[in-house]
């Protein structure tokens, strides 16, 4: 074909690099003109609850950061070091809070040290839910100046969303909405339960054409919450939705989140929280 206007081709390679808990390695490949970065962290896990008498609901996980940037592909070696953030442990057990999610980091060595990092997904780990109705604490916002290497692109970052609380006594676990501020959300809480009374685990809400779907909380007595679900094109997705309480024999799980996001909280008389959604970065590279 005849390039009559002196157009360059714009071709693209795509590289998505999963949670395994080591470092991992991506090649620049010939020709590469720019990569765009998307980074995120691991989203925290919902908390278990008391598996008996009187019980609140365990309070959701947090979700990951983002950071997303675009580099001249000249300025970079040919090989940087991804470690992808895990999720946070959904406990199984009597009151155990959920474990905090991952940061997810990009480097031009395998090390978390500012002065080798490109970017890394937030600042602080995505909270875990707690067994005393608190929710996940949200990660700050990461701070691409602190990264040495950072100033090789153009990047932005974006906080992480908190969990919603478990419930205090026999009330309905708190929810919350997708897409209202940002790509991920933490996760529902969990209901509570007395020996006559339960509540509702939260809901995941959205107003979305793309999540039109709820991610429903346990609403009838013990039921799970719903696991959280989500889209890679556009990206976007939700965590899980609290459990509810039990009034006699186990209570609801809280659901799982997808990507990124946090668990939902268990629901009174349960023992296991909503498992907090790994993180992910995909190198998308223009040539």
């Amino acid at each position: 074909m005849i390039d009559v206007f002196n157009i360059p081709s714009q071709q693209q390679q795509t590289f998505t690099f999963y949670a395994t808990g080591n470092w991992q390695t991506w090649n620049k490949p010939r020709g590469a003109k720019f990569i765009e970065i998307f980074c995120l962290g691991g989203g925290g896990g919902g908390s278990s609850v008391f598996d008996s008498g009187n019980s609140n609901g365990g309070g959701g996980g947090a979700s990951g950061g983002i950071v997303r940037g675009l580099i001249p592909a000249f300025l970079l070696p040919d090989n940087l070091y991804i470690l992808v953030g895990k999720g946070g442990l959904g406990p199984s057990g009597v009151a155990i809070a959920g474990g905090t999610g991952g940061i997810s980091y990009i480097g031009l060595q395998p090390s978390t040290s500012e002065q080798t990092l490109i970017c890394k997904s937030s600042t602080t780990v995505a909270g875990g839910g707690n067994t005393n109705t608190a929710a996940g604490t949200a990660p700050t916002i990461s701070v691409v100046a602190l990264s040495a290497f950072g100033n090789l692109g153009l990047f932005t970052a974006i906080a992480g969303v908190a969990g919603s609380g478990g419930s205090s006594g026999t009330g309905n676990g708190s929810g919350q909405a997708a897409l209202g501020t940002t790509l991920v959300t933490g996760g529902g809480g969990g209901g509570g339960r007395s020996v006559s009374l339960f509540g509702t685990g939260g809901t995941i809400t959205s107003a979305s054409a793309i999540l039109t779907t709820p991610v429903s909380g346990g609403i009838t007595n013990g039921q799970n919450g719903a696991n959280g679900y989500g889209t890679l094109q556009p990206f976007c997705g939700t965590g899980g939705a609290g459990g509810a309480g039990a009034t006699a024999g186990i209570g609801g799980a809280g659901g799982d989140g997808w990507y990124g996001c946090g668990g939902g909280g268990a629901g009174g008389g349960s023992l296991k929280g909503g498992q907090g959604g790994d993180g992910l970065i995909i190198i998308t590279v223009i040539t």
